[in-house]
């Protein structure tokens, strides 16, 4: 083979070569794609398996998981899904998911026994097995029993298993139950060998017919442009400079814009009740939160400026800026004038004057003031963006004023100073429209102002940082593989 080889004339060798390295590398690639499909399905059935698992252990009130856990207390009490209306109730989402996504197996929730047993306590099919032992779980079950997680592949005597974990919690944010949701990998790896097959025959067809045609054209390869080659690698290396130029501009832009933000060490001592969920869209962002106190005065606001990433980031130091000379040099403290004073200095500083052509860059925000003397009342005026108190369950909502910080060719008013009575446990919620503009969903759709509405009610009673957590893990369930659309930014705080 080697004399075979050596007697080839220089093309013929290169043909071959090239030929020879095109065969083998294809051939690995259709290998590696058999490997790297079952690595892909596994990945992504164990995210979805995981959101159905976040979806449902969320829906489930963990008070009354645990008054089923206490009133049956052996197998086979309970024989129907409709004999007891708490388990009803509960069972529907269980249902409900099991349907939607079509899964060949039940979803379940599990009780961890104190002597480390478990025991199944509700299941998605048409009859309950409450109570019945779950002896047959590996190490993985505990060690996500209280934080949820993936377990990938496991074999029982039914097949081979993926399974999604999801804690179940109760009023006080203890972890009573987890929900089970499992899939069989044996359908994974049958439409991988089917895949596999498909891309070889493909593949060897392939390279048959362009055997035949290389070995006719054999003398008619064209030789190599080198200095082609060399100008293409220098654009490639000067693309890849301003690449890195650039992000590392925004990167250090990034650094400018947390520094001038308040540090939140700062605002959780003056609000140690509170909590600000902060999620840019790009490396900068065109939300920003605001905080400064003045005196007994403590002033604190959302504000969403025109745009994101580097047109919004550039926007939100100069509003950061203007709140700082009003509030701490000025010794502004009403809302309402803060507003005002901070659209003149928008439109100052953009220069716009109501002409035809100006910019219509600006800012909406909510900006509240909180005495730290008197905590039955607060002061609150808004721009676009509205504040909402939940107080016992319900949500009162103060509508803000329709129309921007800047754009001077826009007609409005002074900004209105609202004075609010609250009461000690009241949370107070402000932000901007990033959260429920965000896509996601079955359908795609944006998660909306209104369910937005909804969740912050259900999550009032929780503590903060656990509210924190609820809003984020909800928001990212919904958006799945959808880009994140626009910046989002909660800031909710308790009444003393």
């Amino acid at each position: 083979m080697f004399k075979f080889f050596t007697r080839l004339k220089p093309s013929q060798k290169i043909v071959l070569t090239v030929f020879t390295g095109l065969f083998v590398l294809s051939t690995y690639f259709v290998v590696s794609t058999y490997f790297s499909f079952l690595a892909e399905a596994e990945k992504n059935e164990l995210a979805r398996l995981q959101a159905i698992a976040n979806t449902v252990a969320f829906q489930i009130d963990g008070d009354k998981h645990e008054l089923i856990v206490n009133k049956y207390s052996e197998p086979g009490q309970l024989t129907s899904n409709t004999d007891d209306s708490i388990y009803y109730e509960l069972w529907k989402p269980l249902r409900n998911a099991f349907e939607t996504n079509n899964l060949e197996s039940e979803i379940a929730t599990l009780k961890l026994n104190e002597d480390l047993t478990m025991d199944y306590i509700m299941n998605s099919l048409d009859s309950p097995y409450v109570r019945d032992p779950y002896d047959d779980y590996d190490q993985e079950f505990l060690d996500y029993y209280k934080t949820g997680g993936v377990i990938h592949q496991y074999t029982d005597e039914f097949g081979t298993w993926l399974s999604a974990l999801a804690p179940i919690k109760d009023s006080k944010g203890e972890v009573v139950a987890m929900v089970e949701v499992d899939a069989m990998f044996d359908t994974f790896i049958a439409e991988a060998h089917d895949k596999l097959n498909r891309n070889l025959s493909f593949t060897f067809g392939i390279f048959l017919l362009i055997g035949t045609i290389i070995l006719r054209l054999v003398r008619q390869i064209a030789r190599a442009d080198e200095e082609a080659k060399r100008k293409i690698e220098e654009s490639n290396q000067i693309i890849s400079q301003k690449n890195k130029d650039i992000l590392d501009s925004i990167n250090y832009a990034k650094r400018i814009q947390s520094a001038i933000l308040a540090p939140r060490e700062e605002i959780f001592s003056t609000f140690d009740d509170a909590f600000i969920l902060y999620k840019p869209k790009d490396i900068v962002s065109g939300d920003f939160y605001y905080y400064s106190l003045v005196g007994d005065h403590a002033m604190i606001a959302a504000a969403d400026c025109t745009g994101h990433g580097v047109p919004g980031a550039l926007m939100s130091m100069i509003g950061n800026d203007l709140l700082n000379h009003i509030t701490r040099e000025r010794k502004v403290t009403k809302p309402g004038e803060v507003l005002d004073l901070l659209h003149k200095g928008i439109t100052n500083v953009l220069k716009q004057d109501g002409r035809h052509g100006e910019t219509r860059d600006g800012m909406d925000i909510a900006l509240l003031c909180f005495d730290l003397n008197n905590h039955s009342k607060i002061q609150y005026a808004g721009a676009y963006r509205a504040l909402c108190i939940v107080r016992e369950g319900e949500m009162i909502e103060y509508k803000a004023n329709k129309f921007p910080i800047g754009n001077a060719s826009m007609e409005r008013d002074n900004f209105t100073n609202n004075e609010i009575e609250v009461q000690k446990g009241d949370m107070c919620y402000f932000f901007t429209d990033g959260y429920a503009d965000q896509f996601g969903g079955e359908q795609g759709k944006k998660f909306m102002m209104k369910k937005f509405h909804r969740l912050l009610i259900e999550v009032s009673t929780l503590p903060v940082q656990t509210q924190q957590q609820k809003l984020d893990d909800a928001i990212e369930s919904w958006r799945g593989e959808h880009e994140q659309v626009d910046d989002i930014l909660v800031i909710g705080i308790r009444v003393k």
